[in-house]
């Protein structure tokens, strides 16, 4: 876990991560203060662990399908061991990583979009993982949009209402549904399956 301080000056941001890290000095976790160069390795590390993955897993692709959801950090404790729970029921390895301060979170799981098998894990884990979310009042969409993937959830998030003033909206200023159709409206699970097999 990387934690950034940033004050008015650079004094006081390195008191306040000296204080966080005597913070947790009892519990079980090492810590290092990172300054200068060693601060910018530590978040290029951070940027590039997704390419990373990418990268160095052959015949598996990261696929991001439960990817930029948000839960608040209050409910931490209780919603990580039920995600990791539901997460394990299936045979796919999966790397999570996210912004822990602001609750979103990036689940990049792995697999080989051309096994059936594996089609199938995306089409039964996704609804699973955006419950869960919605269980905890949290968004399925953090940073990156609605999209295809996400569309057929945006239930768990909307009342009716909303959604019939989402497709409003479209209609007024794309009545021919040029524009990302499938996107925030009308969209399907079919179009995920659909997808799915131009990989």
């Amino acid at each position: 876990m990387l934690a950034e301080f940033a004050e008015d000056s650079d004094f006081t941001a390195r008191d306040k991560a000296r204080e966080a890290r005597l913070a947790v000095k009892d519990l079980p976790v090492k810590s290092r203060l990172a300054f200068g160069m060693m601060e910018e390795k530590y978040w290029k590390i951070r940027r590039e662990s997704f390419a990373l993955l990418r990268k160095h897993i052959h015949d598996l692709a990261a696929a991001p399908f439960i990817d930029d959801i948000v839960v608040h950090p209050d409910d931490y404790p209780r919603f990580l061991p039920e995600l990791n729970s539901l997460l394990s029921q299936y045979d796919i390895s999966y790397t999570i990583a996210g912004h822990i301060g602001d609750g979103n979170f990036h689940i990049i799981p792995l697999v080989d979009l051309k096994r059936a098998e594996h089609h199938k894990i995306i089409l039964e884990l996704t609804p699973k993982v955006y419950e869960l979310v919605a269980k905890y009042n949290g968004s399925i969409t953090g940073e990156h949009g609605d999209g295809i993937i996400r569309t057929p959830y945006l239930h768990l998030m909307f009342s009716s209402r909303m959604l019939e003033i989402f497709a409003e909206i479209k209609n007024i200023f794309d009545p021919l549904d040029i524009f990302n159709p499938g996107k925030k409206v009308g969209g399907t699970v079919e179009d995920i399956e659909r997808f799915m097999k131009k990989t």
